[in-house]
């Protein structure tokens, strides 16, 4: 794992695991069943989203990964 990849990596182990088992979807072809809320409220949520954008998360595998309300 390079210096890039880590803030990256600490993000997606804080995501339950794909069905493949990976946390971070770049890794495999997998796709989840659908955003969730993970039981976070609405706050947590959005801080959630946006610490993954930060760790070099796209909006895209952001909104398959998470129920972000609009």
């Amino acid at each position: 794992m390079t210096l890039a990849t880590a803030p990256r990596y600490r993000a997606a182990l804080r995501t339950p695991p794909l069905p493949c088992g990976h946390r971070d979807p770049i890794l495999c072809e997998t796709t989840p069943s659908g955003p969730s809320t993970y039981s976070l409220d609405r706050a947590e949520l959005a801080a959630e989203a946006a610490r993954c954008r930060a760790a070099g998360w796209t909006s895209d595998e952001v909104a398959e990964r998470l129920a972000v309300p609009a």
